[in-house]
C-alpha cells in the first residue's frame, strides 16, 4: 500500500477562513448576544464568501490575516461584503 502525500495549499483553508471570520464577529460581540451573533457571523459568511475567494485566496487563514486582507482591500470589497461588515461591526458596538 502506498501513502501519497498531500500539500496542504492556501485555498485548501479558504473554507475554514470563510468560517472563522465570522465567528470573529460573533465573539467580539460577547455571549448575551448568541443568538444575534449567530446571525450576523451568517450574514457575513454569505455577503463576504466571493470577496474573501477573490481577493484574499493566496492568505493563509489564522491570526487575522483574513481580516487584514480584507481591509487592505476594503476599496475593492463588494457593496454586500461593506455593508455586512458595517452592520456586524454596529451590531457588536452595542
Amino acid at each position: 500500500m502506498t501513502l501519497r502525500s498531500h500539500t496542504l495549499r492556501p485555498r485548501d483553508l479558504l473554507l475554514p477562513a470563510m468560517v472563522a471570520v465570522p465567528a470573529l464577529f460573533a465573539a467580539l460581540a460577547g455571549p448575551a448576544n448568541a443568538q444575534a451573533n449567530s446571525q450576523a457571523a451568517q450574514m457575513i459568511q454569505k455577503a463576504c464568501g466571493a470577496d474573501i475567494k477573490k481577493l484574499c485566496a493566496d492568505v493563509q487563514p489564522g491570526g487575522g490575516r483574513i481580516m487584514q486582507c480584507m481591509k487592505a482591500n476594503e476599496a475593492e470589497l463588494s457593496s454586500t461584503c461593506k455593508s455586512a461588515l458595517a452592520t456586524a461591526k454596529t451590531s457588536a458596538g452595542r
